[in-house]
């Protein structure tokens, strides 16, 4: 797709005719109001009322059904708006295909959110959309606006009155794809009095057939269209959206985004900590992490990023220069940049130097800078943004005043200058409820102002630095290669350590020195060749977490010990699995001391295999001190994980200690989520935990491993498991 005319929905949002199904002079009835706020917003396309009780409506001509529209206009109509009862919709809906409609938007409601017979109909207009090509928005939507040729294809009341002109931030535009119509034309609303201009508002209903997904491709290729605002439950095409977001960053657009939900992990059958904890937030924050994204909390914070976006550049860092009139609120503004993790770094002398010649002797060049009441009345605070816009020293400005005046005393061309310049975001923090006055000579002159500081610092402070990297390419998978199909075809749903690791090997990991033994010979006899100390593990696939039943031996450190740890790991493995599947005793050597790191990995059903990394052994638990992304992700990718962690000064060396390379475990991520990504179709869950860092730097060690095959799945073309060891007690 190069541009939005050759998209398929450019006649949805560019149509020539709107047709009205069930139109109605009564503005009581949502179908009345459609057609009035068609007509009123001065859209100069047909409007074509449809109703067989009435010859017109509101001065136009009322027709019997589409078919007679469509004689009326000598050819197809482009648009039909559907309000009428939902039992009538699928036969309306045929009679609008067979007239040759391209496209329909079906208000009504009553549908899959009904269940039972209502959702049935949903699936029909489904099949009906891909049978004919008609292509249907909806149902339960509550419609679209094209701001740019005044289309109000809705009911919504924000737009009963067509909007003023009144002042704008830039000629740059957001549009709006919202999966809750109340919500998406709140923002519209409460974005126009910030000074926003809009593309275009459409609110996507049940999805029946044009997702949100295929909305967000379009804006990305319509060219009026800067900033994309989403207000996500669930994507339901992840790989579209993926690509269409990918596609955002390439044009130099972004997209910002609220997503609600509750998260899936408390209903998910969990064999690991990984699954456990990796609900709906993870798999969404990783899929918006994966393609730059930004993820506002509410209304507010996603109204100030769609602000910064169009009237300037995104910040590259988090360092941030408080220029205030205020010193106590300046101080404030400073430590809510800082609480929420970014840096309010200390000045140089120089420049330091160069801002104590725009204010009084009284004031604080340092940062915050504290410029006075006086310097912000004759033009300091304006002289010192343009300075620090050319300083290194910061990434963006925040202007804290108070902007309850009578009079505006800011130089406007000043302002108007230093917005277009465009060198660093800079915007302005009222800590007393603004005049009018003010906001829209702000607005006018491109420069943003909020009453929100935490909103707003926490706004900016994730818009900044670099564009997402380290994600390998999710290209189609691989065949399944013979050795790893060998080993899940002899599995069951969970796969032991041992079996784990010979995957593991063939994707060049050399977990640890083990030896699988099936009787108490063999595990003195690994023993000797192992060399001691060791440690003993219960392999049963019935038992993943072996720990908990008493099926590990630490510290092993002679033959006696080894056969004395054989009797009593199969006692306890026999006495919680009740003589189950048990495939022998693992003779491990003991791994020298390190960190203890955890890497996993989880399919999620929509998103495809995530991958997490955190502080591993019982501290993920408690802690949860973990990072998640798409796989797969390269090593670079996976350093930016580790980097990511809170914790992630304990490797780079903390109180005296010596730092640990990080190569080996950032390439074992990696691997992993290759891996991953490669048996996506035979595996959902991985987990290696703990994975030991040798706080020495000689490598790492797998201490336990865990891998569960995806639920149903049999190894494609094996029709017969391998045999399994048998333990001789």
């Amino acid at each position: 797709m190069t541009s939005a005319i050759d998209h398929p929905l450019h006649h949805l949002f560019w149509p020539e005719s709107v047709a009205v199904i069930g139109a109605s002079p009564d503005q009581g009835k949502i179908r009345g109001r459609l057609l009035a706020f068609l007509a009123g917003n001065g859209y100069r396309g047909d409007i074509l009322p449809i109703n067989p009780s009435h010859e017109s409506i509101d001065g136009l001509p009322c027709f019997s059904d589409i078919g007679a529209a469509v004689e009326h206009r000598g050819g197809p109509v482009d648009v039909v708006l559907i309000a009428i009862p939902a039992p009538m919709v699928l036969p309306e809906l045929e009679r609008c295909a067979a007239a040759g409609v391209r496209h329909a938007v079906i208000i009504a409601s009553g549908f899959a959110e009904e269940g039972g017979e209502s959702a049935r109909i949903q699936d029909a207009i489904a099949e009906l959309a891909r049978r004919t090509g008609m292509r249907i928005c909806g149902p339960n939507a509550e419609g679209y606006y094209n701001a740019i040729i005044n289309l109000a294809a809705t009911f919504s009341p924000t737009l009963a009155e067509r909007p003023d002109d009144s002042p704008r931030l830039s000629e740059e535009r957001v549009a709006i794809v919202a999966q809750s119509g109340g919500v998406g034309y709140a923002l519209f609303q409460q974005g126009r009095r910030a000074g926003l201009a809009f593309s275009y508002v459409v609110t996507s209903g049940n999805e029946a057939d044009i997702d949100l997904a295929e909305y967000v491709e379009y804006m990305v290729a319509d060219d009026s269209t800067r900033v994309v605002f989403l207000y996500v439950e669930s994507i339901r095409d992840p790989d579209r959206f993926l690509r269409a977001a990918l596609w955002a960053r390439e044009r130099g657009k972004h997209i910002v985004a609220i997503k609600i939900g509750q998260s899936e992990s408390g209903s998910r059958a969990a064999a690991s900590h990984t699954a456990a904890m990796a609900g709906w937030n993870q798999a969404y924050d990783a899929l918006f992490q994966r393609c730059g994204v930004y993820q506002a909390l509410d209304l507010d914070e996603a109204i100030i990023m769609c602000c910064l976006l169009v009237s300037g550049p995104v910040p590259r860092g988090k360092r941030v220069a408080v220029v205030s009139a205020s010193g106590g609120a300046g101080a404030w503004a400073g430590d809510t940049i800082e609480r929420l993790g970014g840096s309010v770094p200390l000045l140089s002398e120089g420049t330091q130097a160069a801002i104590r010649e725009h204010i009084p002797s009284y004031g604080a060049p340092a940062n915050p800078v504290d410029v006075t009441a006086q310097a912000l009345r004759t033009g300091g605070m304006l002289r010192i943004v343009d300075l620090l816009s050319d300083s290194e020293e910061v990434d963006a400005i925040l202007l804290v005043t108070s902007l309850t005046i009578k009079h505006f005393f800011f130089d406007r061309d000043a302002l108007r200058r230093l917005a277009a310049s465009a060198r660093k975001p800079f915007f302005f923090y009222s800590f007393s409820i603004p005049t009018e006055l003010a906001v829209t000579a702000l607005t006018e002159a491109g420069v943003a102002v909020t009453t929100n500081l935490t909103g707003a610092c926490s706004a900016l402070l994730k818009m900044a630095g670099p564009a997402p990297s380290g994600y390998g390419e999710r290209s189609a998978p691989p065949p399944l290669p013979g050795p790893v199909k060998k080993v899940l075809a002899g599995s069951d749903s969970l796969l032991c350590e041992y079996e784990v690791k010979q995957i593991l090997q063939h994707y060049g990991v050399v977990a640890s020195r083990e030896e699988l033994a099936t009787s108490e010979s063999e595990a003195v006899e690994a023993a000797e060749r192992l060399g001691y100390p060791l440690v003993m593990k219960v392999q049963s696939p019935e038992l993943p977490h072996k720990t908990e039943i008493g099926g590990v031996r630490l510290d092993i450190r002679s033959g006696d010990q080894a056969r004395e740890a054989w009797y009593d790991l199969v006692a306890a493995a026999r006495g919680h699995s009740g003589g189950g599947d048990l495939r022998g005793i693992l003779v491990q050597g003991m791994a020298p001391r390190g960190h203890e790191i955890i890497i996993g990995t989880v399919r999620d059903p929509a998103m495809g295999p995530i991958v997490m990394v955190g502080f591993g052994g019982i501290a993920v638990e408690l802690y949860q001190d973990v990072v998640y992304r798409l796989a797969p992700v390269t090593e670079e990718g996976a350093r930016d994980m580790l980097a990511g962690l809170k914790s992630a000064a304990l490797l780079a060396g903390f109180r005296g200690r010596p730092a640990v390379d990080v190569g080996p475990i950032a390439r074992l991520v990696a691997t992993v989520s290759r891996l991953a990504w490669e048996l996506a179709a035979e595996v959902d869950e991985v987990e290696l935990n703990p994975v030991i860092v040798h706080a020495d730097n000689s490598g790492l060690t797998v201490a336990d491993a865990l891998m569960r095959r995806r639920q149903g799945k049999n190894v494609t073309g094996l029709a017969e498991q391998n045999s399994r060891p048998e333990v001789v007690s």
